[in-house]
């Protein structure tokens, strides 16, 4: 059975916090090993003693351009999956959160004919 995380209510949120909680109902340590790559730098270059609510969306893209814009498709498709998933799962749990701007889209294997399958629509 999942572990069930309960985040504060308070406002003032941070972005170390709300990574951590996400990080903390994850049960497989690979999953957590792969996720805590692209959610910790992310964090990282956000201010993890930040209110996640006061990141915006282009704050959350242009810290994926930095750690992640120059590394291989599969690299950058991998970490910006994870940011998506831990941003609406805070949102999923009524807390204020960036998402993922539409220009960091996720991209296509430079070998591949098949187009990049569109990820889950973030809102807010």
């Amino acid at each position: 059975m999942p572990t069930v995380a309960h985040l504060s209510a308070a406002p003032g949120l941070t972005v170390r916090a709300a990574a951590d909680a996400f990080l903390d109902t994850l049960p497989n340590p690979n999953t957590v090993r792969a996720y805590a790559a692209g959610v910790g730098k992310t964090a990282s270059r956000l201010g993890e003693h930040r209110p996640l609510a006061a990141v915006a969306d282009d704050e959350i893209g242009e810290a994926l351009e930095v750690w992640w814009g120059g590394a291989a498709v599969n690299t950058w498709n991998a970490r910006r999956a994870a940011v998506l998933s831990w941003l609406a799962w805070c949102r999923e749990r009524g807390h204020a959160a960036p998402a993922v701007p539409a220009w960091a889209k996720r991209l296509a294997a430079p070998d591949s004919e098949t187009p990049p399958v569109p990820g889950p629509r973030s809102t807010g």
